[in-house]
């Protein structure tokens, strides 16, 4: 849609971009196009999306064959949907049970997320009892630049995605300019490939959010360790910081405090 035609369909009702909501609409056909190709979707496929917004997505994906359930939180933008016979849900995305929209079976989710639920809506989509067989979300950049970040440059959002998925990379990085309004930032569309978490995942997340409390520590340090030997054994650095360890490394490190 054109910034005019979002102008229009927003007067419509007597609304406007909501701020609070992350209502920064996307005004770029390529960009949505790319999102459209990248989620790659199949006739009949079950798909999830949170903020649909004027539902410019949404259809894209209806038309390419897809069975999509659009959780919007604006009451007004849920009304204009519904006009358009665009399946929606009014509702939180932060607080519903996504589980109950995709049924048991195989599903994605695609999403023009808005920023401030990113990292919860990634977690809530990995870490579930049935994840989806891939994510194409459009986030901020810095987001999704930490979520594809390796060993060196490590963090809990890393290290969370990396436990649940087999691949994450950005696909195409998007100026502010293919908004309307446009953000303050630029975006990136991510894709992720999700895996099943083991049973020890939530062991390692709580052993990360202790080294990385004070990132500038040495992680020995953040862990109440005494000495290096853990690391030596492992064949790491004493010296080393949280955002220094991989996802391998972090599996490794655990093992150790639970067999100790």
């Amino acid at each position: 849609m054109k910034p005019s035609e979002i102008k229009a369909a927003l007067a419509s009702f007597g609304g406007r971009p909501n701020k609070r909501l992350g209502q920064n609409f996307l005004i770029d056909k390529n960009i949505l196009q790319t999102i459209v190709e990248t989620a790659d979707i199949q006739k009949e496929e079950r798909v999830l999306e949170i903020g649909p917004g004027l539902g410019v997505l949404t259809r894209e994906l209806i038309d390419r064959g897809a069975i999509v359930t659009a959780i919007e939180q604006d009451r007004h933008l849920v009304e204009y949907l519904k006009k358009l016979s665009v399946p929606v849900v009014h509702g939180d995305a932060a607080k519903l049970d996504w589980m109950e929209f995709v049924a048991g079976q195989s599903w994605k989710l695609i999403a023009n997320l808005p920023y401030s639920i990113t990292s919860l809506a990634l977690r809530k989509a990995l870490w579930s009892t049935h994840p989806p067989i891939k994510l194409v979300v459009l986030v901020q950049r810095e987001v999704a630049e930490r979520v594809i970040a390796k060993d060196g440059k490590t963090s809990l959002l890393s290290l969370m995605v990396g436990l649940a998925s087999h691949k994450a990379r950005i696909i195409k990085r998007v100026p502010a300019g293919a908004f309307y309004p446009p953000p303050k930032v630029e975006s990136a569309i991510l894709e992720i490939i999700p895996k099943q978490i083991d049973a020890q995942a939530e062991q390692i997340m709580a052993l990360a959010k202790k080294g990385f409390a004070h990132p500038r520590k040495l992680l020995s340090s953040n862990l109440g360790l005494t000495d290096g030997s853990v690391f030596e054994k492992l064949g790491l650095n004493p010296k080393v910081r949280a955002e220094d360890l991989s996802v391998d490394a972090w599996i490794n490190l655990c093992q150790c405090f639970v067999r100790s």
